[in-house]
Parts: C-alpha cells; sequence; structure tokens
C-alpha cells in the first residue's frame, strides 16, 4: 500500500511539471519593438523611426533643401548654353562680324531710345556712353571686316528691330527695368563673343576683339548697377 501510494504521488509530480513545461512553450513572445532597431524603410515609418532621414533625391523636400547658388542659376536671364554658343560664334569670323555689328547697333539704338524716355540719370549716363562707345566700335569692326571682304550688316535685322520696339514702347520706371535687364543680359553675351573671337583664328580680328573686351566687362559691371527692380521697388504714386 505504501509502496504503490508513492508512485502514485510521484507520477503526480511528473504529470504537473510536464504541463507547466507545455504552459510556457506556449507564452507568446515579448511583443515590445525598439523603435530605433527597425531594419527596413516601412518599418521605421510604421513605428515613426527615421522621421530625420534625408529626403530622397527628386522629391519637393530635396527641391526645397537646394542652394542659394542653385536658385540664382535657375534665375540667370542667360543660360550657360547661350554663352557657350557664342563663344564658338565668335571663333568664325564672318558669324563674329554679323553678330557683333547687330549687336553694337543694338546698343546704339537703345542707347537713342533710353535718352528720350528715361528721367533716371544714371540710366540717362549709361546710354550716352553706349552710343559713343559701342558707334566707335561699330566703325572700327566694319574698317577691318571690310579688308577681308566680309559683309558687315548696315542696318538691324527684323529681330533685333523687334527687340528696340519691345522695349521702346515701356514707359517710366518699367522702360527702365527692362532696358537695365536687357543691357546686362546682352553685355554677358558680348563678353562670350568677343573672347571665343579673341582666341580664333584671324588675327587681326582676335586683336581687335582682345581690345575691346575690356570696355565691354567695363559696360557689364555699370549695367549690373542699373536699376533693373525699379519696377518692383518704386513707391507708390497713390495719394494718401
Amino acid at each position: 500500500m505504501e509502496t504503490s501510494m508513492k508512485a502514485l504521488l510521484i507520477a503526480a509530480a511528473l504529470t504537473g511539471a510536464a504541463s507547466v513545461q507545455a504552459q510556457g512553450q506556449q507564452t507568446p513572445p515579448n511583443t515590445s519593438v525598439d523603435p530605433t532597431a527597425a531594419s527596413s524603410p516601412h518599418q521605421r515609418e510604421a513605428t515613426g523611426a527615421g522621421a530625420a532621414e534625408a529626403p530622397a533625391a527628386g522629391s519637393p523636400e530635396a527641391s526645397a533643401a537646394s542652394s542659394p547658388h542653385q536658385h540664382m542659376a535657375a534665375n540667370e536671364k542667360v543660360s550657360a548654353s547661350e554663352l557657350k554658343m557664342a563663344k564658338q560664334d565668335g571663333a568664325i569670323p564672318a558669324t563674329f562680324v554679323k553678330k557683333a555689328a547687330l549687336d553694337g547697333m543694338t546698343e546704339v539704338e537703345l542707347g537713342k531710345v533710353a535718352l528720350s524716355k528715361s528721367q533716371d540719370p544714371q540710366v540717362r549716363q549709361f546710354a550716352q556712353r553706349m552710343i559713343t562707345d559701342h558707334g566707335k566700335a561699330n566703325t572700327e569692326l566694319a574698317s577691318v571686316a571690310q579688308g577681308k571682304k566680309l559683309e558687315v550688316p548696315k542696318s538691324l535685322d527684323s529681330e533685333h528691330q523687334s527687340m528696340v520696339k519691345s522695349i521702346g514702347d515701356k514707359s517710366g520706371a518699367a522702360f527702365d527695368a527692362a532696358y537695365s535687364e536687357h543691357m546686362n543680359a546682352d553685355h554677358s553675351k558680348a563678353i562670350a563673343l568677343f573672347e571665343g573671337a579673341s582666341s580664333g583664328s584671324d588675327t587681326e580680328l582676335a586683336a581687335l576683339a582682345s581690345k575691346t573686351l575690356p570696355t565691354l566687362k567695363e559696360h557689364k559691371k555699370l549695367a549690373e548697377a542699373l536699376p533693373m527692380t525699379r519696377t518692383a521697388d518704386a513707391p507708390s504714386s497713390k495719394t494718401r
């Protein structure tokens, strides 16, 4: 009897231990997750991790993070491709003569328009400088070109006439701003054109271009100081 009772107690103890072990195996694992340990982008998004990650390239956030220089480049009036093309044109004697002559005559004509329309002393002074300097440069260019039997335009083509008319149709501060903008952009292209000619194969045209470049660069600096934003900054004329 005693032996039988001991056997029953041992069997009961073994059964209880097995039950406890089975329950331990069925207990679900701890589901708490460290957000910073998430491995995939989707996991980090779900847990809120990775919020400080850099925006993907091409996204609106990436565009907003562009540097001031990138924004300035996007707003330039003359593109890098236009400057490159002007430099290439300058290296071709016939093309250089044609473009330089048309640009020079346009500067003179717009200078005359500015003297008749603008009341801004700075604009008027610049316009007179354009008439004097480009008039002289045009005469020198024509002299060299004719000696080489290169055709020199004697009047503005339709494109340049339209340009002069478009700017001349404006008045007041709007004219000053349009004239200033054109002078700034046009001298950037003129410098590139003459730089191309200065390193071209024609020695006479190269010498003429090299001689003219310092004047064009001075014009560019003066143009940058003209009232390009006068329209936006002008005080209201409305009576208070």
